[in-house]
């Protein structure tokens, strides 16, 4: 989830002749972001980057709401931020594309853009905020518990 920046990157550095674009969700991007301060310095190579922005841990809001009841926390994500703001600061190309023709049309010219004049495109696309399908339903079993957890084991902490 994390290295996805970075590895796009390197499928770049491997071929350059190759349009590459990489996607993400928002949450997982999130990790990686600070990644774009570097890429758009010297000789790194330019890459085409889709950040689908639903606001929200996707994966981790599915996991709490099938194992406790409908019930979440701390899976929803700043909407004050812009990945494509951030792109910009970073001296990169930041677009948000609201439509999916707005999509088609930014990342046709983030590829023409990334192969004929080497510019970095961050394409943050505006999604709904629907749950999809666990991507494993393999993983998907309740949590169990591991090491018991007693209330008197806990010790008050100094400040």
């Amino acid at each position: 989830m994390w290295l996805r920046l970075a590895s796009i990157v390197g499928a770049k550095i491997g071929r350059r002749d190759v349009p590459v674009v990489g996607f993400a969700g928002d949450g997982a991007f999130g990790i990686s972001v600070n990644e774009l301060t570097a890429i758009g310095r010297g000789d790194w190579p330019a890459i085409t980057q889709i950040v689908f922005r639903n606001y929200q841990w996707g994966a981790e809001k599915r996991n709490s709401t099938l194992w406790f009841d409908d019930n979440f926390v701390g899976t929803e994500l700043d909407e004050d931020v812009s990945y494509a703001g951030i792109a910009n600061a970073c001296g990169l190309k930041g677009v948000v594309a609201r439509t999916q023709d707005e999509l088609t049309a930014a990342l046709a010219q983030a590829i023409k853009d990334q192969m004929e004049n080497g510019i970095t495109t961050l394409i943050e696309a505006m999604i709904n905020q629907e749950l999809g399908d666990p991507f494993r339903r393999d993983a998907m079993k309740n949590p169990v518990e591991v090491a018991g957890i007693n209330k008197d084991d806990m010790q008050q902490q100094k400040v």
